[in-house]
């Protein structure tokens, strides 16, 4: 169990972290080998693209996690309690449904680049792999807002904001 709490609490982290590491470890070798060395390493630019895609998504879910994503208050606030739990209820069900929505379209986008052979120039990686983080990002995204709405609930009162 304490596993994976662990894995709960910090699976964004952690991935964002080697993602990040990565790709400036990719950028910091495309200029060494492009400056000091006069030669060009195609694969590294390409791998830093990709590392940052796959970043921005994994970010997003732990945007959500963490409560840092942009969103207007004031009707929440202005509500008394009870009113203002049921609409950041129905706000994050309809952000749910969106992200639900994103996990099956893009899983569709993904097999159908995987079932097309597409390869990406450098890599010759399948580009299905590539497209395969806006299901597991949206998947990510929707497990978070699933958890916010169980704590709405379990909690009884107004989740604190966190953007302060």
């Amino acid at each position: 169990m304490r596993l994976l709490r662990k894995i709960d609490e910090h699976f964004e982290e952690y991935l964002s972290v080697i993602l990040f590491s990565l790709m400036t470890l990719l950028i910091f070798l495309q200029i060494i080998f492009r400056f000091l060395l006069n030669a060009s390493l195609d694969w590294t630019e390409e791998l830093a693209r990709y590392s940052f895609v796959w970043l921005v998504y994994l970010s997003a879910s732990l945007g959500v996690k963490k409560n840092r994503h942009i969103r207007v208050e004031l009707v929440e606030k202005l509500l008394p309690q009870k009113a203002s739990k049921w609409f950041g209820f129905l706000a994050e069900l309809i952000w749910l449904l969106f992200s639900l929505t994103m996990v099956k379209q893009g899983y569709l986008v993904a097999k159908m680049n995987l079932e097309t052979g597409q390869n990406s120039p450098s890599l010759n990686l399948p580009m299905g792999f590539v497209y395969a983080i806006i299901p597991i990002g949206f998947g990510l995204i929707s497990l978070r807002v699933l958890q916010k709405i169980i704590l709405r609930f379990r909690n009884q009162s107004r989740p604190e904001s966190s953007s302060g």
